[in-house]
């Protein structure tokens, strides 16, 4: 039987009216230390090794679509989360390379949470490569598509 909510309430209530300074308790995969003494609460006797600590990396704004050599923009990721090609599992994709897409179009799907946020075409054009895959995992800022402009496109 796991421990709930109000078994956890229970326990808090029975600690504050007793007399007792401190309490540790493990329980169903819970552990739960509590001390009255306003200082930290001892930690358990097995021995515990801390993750290296890491200089974390410096954010950088993200790039605004840049063109290649080939006159292509890249179409970046609004956020990080899942990326999608298609509205639904098993649909056909939005586009493919080689499609021609118009400005506002869907490309993609990037899902965070079950929050499913669109990602449009900023202008009319070719798509000249698609990036990532179905069901990647992707970040805030990669670029996701290639598209090549109409006014680059030639005849």
């Amino acid at each position: 039987m796991a421990i709930s909510r109000a078994d956890i309430d229970a326990i808090l209530a029975t600690f504050e009216a007793s007399d007792w300074r401190t309490i540790h308790l493990k329980a169903d995969g819970v552990e739960v230390m509590l001390s009255k003494d306003g200082g930290p609460v001892p930690a358990p006797s097995s021995p515990s090794v801390a993750p290296p600590v890491s200089e974390p990396a410096q954010a950088s704004p993200p790039e605004p679509p840049a063109e290649i050599d080939d006159g292509s923009i890249a179409i970046i990721a609004p956020s990080l989360g899942t990326f999608y090609r298609a509205p639904k599992p098993g649909a056909a994709p939005f586009t493919q390379p080689g499609a021609r897409v118009e400005a506002g179009d869907d490309l993609c799907l990037i899902e965070v949470m079950k929050l499913f946020t669109s990602v449009t075409a900023p202008c009319s054009g070719t798509v000249t490569a698609i990036l990532a895959s179905d069901g990647d995992l992707v970040e805030h800022g990669q670029t996701l598509l290639r598209i090549k402009p109409d006014d680059e496109v030639t005849s």
